[in-house]
């Protein structure tokens, strides 16, 4: 049985891939997902809603629908796609929430708002972070490191979600609204990343993914343009033809 030339490529695959998925754990944490859910209730009385048991509840909801429009979109648009759509979508109603926290006693309208942008931040979390990264991480490495990623993914997870959701009390206090401006920021760092390092993996093997790492390795050989290309490519369906 032979095995498996060691190559700076493949190095560099393997370490970009186990880098993803510490980034893919975390960045599902420090998106603020854990506040929002967890502190929903507080938000949205912060926010002047009246009832906000009932828009917590809405939140809910929300993240139950969107779940299951994210099992119809992941084979059709692609993993790294939904994920990027789903990172940029958050991160433009974080910023939203941060405006209408500041300028809700200014105007009643902004606590429509502040409801507004959570429930759509929970929709872009559905059908990006919140199921693709367990999709991409498995299909990131072969068999064999397959279990540990998802370990590693797991455990990266869920400690980013427990920080935040410990932390995040303590530091709407001293930052009020603003502090939906730092998951933005994280959010924006992790869609950068995600677009540069981070290729397609719907229908590829990881020998395909390794070969778009490599373009990375070789990149100053090649057009910027065409290792975005690269990265985002997705391997056309093969169609069986008989001939006549």
């Amino acid at each position: 049985m032979g095995t498996q030339k060691v190559t700076p490529s493949l190095i560099f695959a393997i370490s970009v891939a186990t880098i993803s998925s510490f980034q893919f754990g975390y960045n599902t944490g420090l998106s603020g997902i854990s506040a929002v859910f967890y502190y929903s209730t507080g938000i949205f009385k912060d926010a002047g809603v009246e009832e906000p048991i009932y828009a917590t509840i809405g939140a809910d909801v929300v993240n139950t629908i969107f779940t299951v429009v994210s099992l119809f979109l992941v084979e059709r648009t692609g993993r790294r796609t939904l994920h990027m759509i789903g990172l940029g979508g958050m991160a433009v109603c974080s910023i939203m929430m941060t405006i209408s926290l500041l300028l809700k006693d200014e105007n009643d309208s902004m606590s429509f708002v502040c409801i507004t942008a959570i429930l759509v931040y929970v929709a872009f979390f559905e059908i990006g972070p919140g199921p693709i990264l367990w999709f991409i991480v498995a299909e990131l490495f072969g068999q064999g490191p397959c279990p540990a990623a998802m370990a590693v993914a797991g455990c990266s997870n869920w400690t980013s979600m427990f920080l935040v959701g410990l932390l995040f009390p303590s530091a709407a206090v001293y930052l009020g609204a603003y502090v939906f401006l730092v998951f933005a920021t994280f959010l924006i760092m992790f869609l950068i990343f995600t677009f540069f390092k981070v290729p397609e993996t719907r229908g590829r093997t990881f020998e395909d993914i390794a070969r778009a790492f490599e373009g990375q390795v070789n990149k100053s050989n090649r057009s910027g343009k065409g290792s975005v290309v690269e990265m985002n490519s997705i391997p056309p369906i093969k169609e069986n033809t008989t001939n006549v």
